[in-house]
């Protein structure tokens, strides 16, 4: 069986960052452990990434690029490559020094979360933008950011209720929803530094908001309505996804993760 040093010596950077960044996730000795791998190779841990970001407003771009691999990490590290990794501490064998704490790793089945064109869905939604207001490089920076972390979001969403309406959702499905919604995190705090964007980006950033909240809102509530596929009849869960639908459709018209064309809500008055 492979030791505790073996397997952490296997993983990234980012992998060993996502232990020391959710110790609550981990046994302390797995988080310590994490933290000295990091060290020995020349890499400081980074600050705790669940503290607020006091980042100055021109900064907030540059922070989706970068936790973005943290959080493929995340699904890597709570869902597994094939399986879950969880730790437990257990007395190691008696030896003439003092008794010490090891680590035993155990697997259990799991699904990950699937990769999208990030990049590919940020261009394509920057070209939707007058190249007007595109000429002040920062504010195009920034409005590149807030649809990076955008989308690494939306597609996670997407791809989840879509397995949920398929009835495909996998064993570890609020475990997934918890992955999601800490992708989210990553947009919440980009939004809260004022930008100053022009007509057609600013109506982009107000639509993907309404779509970031709705879509936490859905997060937080299916996992407890996959019982019974009670979520088709949840009138609140039908009309906050029916909203969904017309503001993506706002943004782009087809999904990247359906391949369908977003639906949009059609007013019908009779005289």
């Amino acid at each position: 069986m492979p030791t505790a040093t073996d397997v952490l010596r296997a993983k990234t950077d980012a992998e060993l960052q996502f232990f020391v960044d959710n110790p609550g996730y981990y046994q302390p000795e797995l988080v310590a452990a994490a933290r000295q791998e990091l060290r020995r190779r020349g890499v400081a841990p980074a600050p705790d990434q669940s503290a607020p970001l006091a980042l100055p407003e021109y900064e907030a771009e540059d922070t989706g690029r970068a936790r973005w691999p943290l959080l493929a990490a995340a699904a890597a590290g709570l869902l597994g490559l094939g399986g879950t990794l969880y730790w437990t501490a257990q007395p190691a064998a008696p030896a003439p020094r003092p008794a010490l704490t090891s680590l035993k790793l155990e697997t259990v089945e799991s699904h990950v979360l699937p990769n999208f064109d990030i990049d590919k869905l940020t261009a394509e939604q920057l070209a939707r933008v007058p190249a007007a207001e595109q000429r002040e490089p920062q504010v195009k920076r920034q409005f590149q950011g807030l649809c990076r972390r955008f989308w690494a979001a939306e597609t996670q969403s997407e791809y989840l209720t879509a397995q949920a309406h398929a009835g495909k959702a996998s064993p570890v499905f609020a475990d997934q929803t918890l992955v999601a919604r800490e992708t989210w995190r990553s947009w919440n705090k980009a939004v809260v530094y004022g930008y100053r964007f022009g007509p057609v980006m600013q109506k982009q950033f107000e639509r993907m908001g309404q779509v970031a909240s709705s879509q936490q809102h859905i997060l937080a509530r299916l996992p407890s309505q996959l019982p019974g596929r009670k979520f088709l009849t949840d009138k609140e869960l039908q009309a906050r996804d029916a909203d969904v639908q017309a503001w993506l459709a706002d943004l782009r018209p087809v999904s990247p993760v359906t391949g369908q064309r977003y639906r949009t809500t059609v007013m019908t008055i009779k005289l």
